[in-house]
């Protein structure tokens, strides 16, 4: 008698459903390769390729290390891979060939990869998988919502501590090492996972002052200076003095799931400009959490949002100043940028259990920026905060 673990459960309800999506497209099975995708999945990140049929048990097939890949996945068939041309083969003996309907995460494999499964695959017709894979990761289940609600108090911890560490006369780059450092303490993975092309993404921002209101090639409302023009985000050299607001924006993940916060701090010196739009910020957060319900679609949030800045006549510096970004918010999990975006014109519909960062902002060109950023889940009463 075999004993299934909770683990088990939630693999195979995981692969049951992306196998149901597969029929919808009239596929004969899928292979999947990017990282997050395959963990999800098979639970193992080891460099693989994880073949998902339309029915029945997947075929995970490892470059290195088959035995940690044995050993970490929760299924059976971990076959070792030599070689990219072994695969056809491999699937064959597992009763997999002549396959003429194929998905793809055609998203973010590389065009090489592509032709490469092209190539060993020739009369295969293939078809995009990633939207409907990245739409059922954005429902996130009960065992990942609990995930996501250790992180959550795993990071509040961390700014808890920061908010008692950071004075005047620290330099950005001090407070991010304490802030990490803590973090880290606290099993926060130190690094993060970003769906898409390399980016050179840091852990987060800490800015102060004017660097708080500098963009980037990051799509991104602000991104600090940084310490050099390859890596131009996030902290400097530059030292907080009073007068000037301090941002400090961290992804942080603990565990394999990801939350997103920012705090911005403002003391009596700051202009009082930009103390109206921290209020303004808190509002608009509040406002869309409570709107944020099953069937509402993530850009009606967005529009709302606008309204709000647009009312209190700070619509010029809404998330950005000049060229301003179109979102609002943005999903997390696994990753960073996950669905569902909250943004102009998406029409994506919320449903329980999606997970987004909420981060209304204002910058203020040679001042600062001003804002919060919190991570939420929807409910049917509402989006519920996770991140205090």
């Amino acid at each position: 008698m075999v004993i299934l673990t909770r683990a088990d459960i939630e693999y195979q309800e995981r692969v049951r459903c992306f196998q149901e999506n597969m029929a919808a497209l009239n596929l004969e099975g899928a292979i999947i390769y990017q990282t997050a995708d395959l963990y999800y999945l098979s639970g193992t990140a080891q460099n693989c390729h994880l073949f998902v049929p339309a029915a029945g048990e997947p075929v995970l097939m490892a470059y290195r290390d088959a035995g940690r890949a044995r050993a970490e996945a929760v299924w059976e068939r971990v076959l070792p891979l030599r070689s990219f041309a072994e695969i056809p083969r491999l699937l064959a003996d597992c009763g997999w060939s002549g396959c003429r309907h194929l998905g793809l995460e055609m998203d973010v494999i590389s065009l090489s990869l592509f032709q490469r499964y092209q190539r060993f695959f020739s009369d295969c017709q293939w078809v995009d998988i990633s939207k409907a894979l990245r739409a059922q990761r954005a429902v996130k289940s009960g065992s990942e919502l609990e995930a996501l609600r250790y992180a959550a108090a795993r990071h509040a911890e961390v700014f808890q501590y920061i908010s008692g560490v950071i004075q005047p006369g620290m330099t950005e780059l001090e407070i991010a090492a304490a802030f990490e450092s803590h973090a880290r303490r606290l099993g926060c993975q130190a690094t993060k996972r970003f769906r898409g092309q390399e980016q050179g993404m840091i852990p987060g921002l800490v800015a102060a002052g004017a660097n708080a209101a500098l963009t980037s090639a990051f799509d991104i409302p602000l991104a600090g200076r940084g310490l050099s023009p390859l890596y131009p985000l996030g902290p400097s050299r530059h030292r907080w003095e009073k007068g000037e607001p301090l941002l400090i924006d961290y992804a942080g993940v603990y565990g394999d799931y990801t939350v997103d916060q920012t705090r911005i701090y403002l003391d009596a010196e700051v202009a009082p400009a930009l103390h109206r739009a921290q209020e303004v910020a808190a509002a608009i957060a509040a406002r869309v959490a409570a709107e944020a319900r099953p069937g509402v679609t993530a850009g009606e949030l967005y529009d709302l949002a606008v309204k709000m800045a647009a009312a209190a006549g700070l619509e010029d510096h809404f998330m950005g100043h000049g060229r301003q970004v179109t979102y609002i918010g943005h999903g997390v999990g696994l990753e960073l940028n996950e669905w569902p975006v909250i943004a102009r014109g998406a029409r994506t519909v919320l449903a329980a259990g999606m997970v987004f960062a909420l981060e209304p902002k204002f910058v203020f060109p040679g001042q600062g920026s001003a804002g919060i950023e919190d991570t939420y889940v929807v409910t049917a009463k509402g989006a519920e905060r996770l991140t205090y």
